[in-house]
């Protein structure tokens, strides 16, 4: 086993607290819209802006993370790739943290809250994916093929990367909560649809 899978089973790990941190934000918004949630939550309304959200960042983090995988035996195995790798993991998870509230029942409509915290999230999201095309340009230079790039696999893939970034900074900038359902309507489908091309 070479020291870049080694690597990578610790920062699988790491990666593997982020997802939970958003798998347990989506469970606990089920539980609450469903009424099976502690009664001081009963009054909360969930909608749909913050589960949006995190599905798009999980959804994001599963692409950086095969992304990543496919790039790893072209990248270095030194110090800086490590602490790039945690940085852009680290990045994830405490992204993570911020999608859902701590204490639901300080929030009675999560809107406000996603209002609140959208923009830390999204710029966090814009910086991981700029720190993973550059690591790409990298593995580029190192040897790998860039017709092997995930992205450039099918042209829907490389629409879905194409409109990523715009979408991004659309949400940046978008205020009304109705644009912003619309919005990350769009993007997670982008991401869904970026992932499915790739296999085809």
């Amino acid at each position: 086993m070479s020291g870049m899978d080694l690597m990578f089973q610790l920062l699988g790990l790491l990666l593997g607290l982020s997802i939970a941190e958003l798998l347990t934000g989506l469970a606990r918004s089920w539980r609450i819209s469903a009424g099976a949630a502690h009664t001081t939550d009963d009054h909360v309304r969930i909608g749909w802006l913050v589960p949006l959200l995190g599905m798009l960042v999980l959804l994001d983090q599963t692409h950086f993370w095969i992304s990543a995988y496919e790039l790893r035996q072209y990248l270095p195995f030194d110090y800086g790739t490590l602490l790039g790798v945690i940085a852009i993991i680290g990045g994830y998870y405490v992204m993570s943290t911020f999608v859902f509230p701590d204490e639901p029942a300080r929030w009675p409509d999560f809107d406000d809250y996603y209002l609140r915290t959208n923009r830390l999230i999204i710029a966090g999201m814009a910086a991981a994916n700029i720190a993973t095309a550059s690591y790409g340009l990298v593995a580029i230079r190192n040897g790998f093929p860039i017709e092997e790039t995930p992205i450039l696999r099918h042209w829907i893939s490389i629409t879905a990367a194409i409109l990523f970034f715009p979408g991004l900074l659309a949400l940046w900038f978008v205020k009304s909560p109705k644009w912003n359902l619309a919005l990350l309507l769009f993007m997670n489908g982008v991401l869904l649809a970026g992932a499915v091309a790739s296999k085809l």
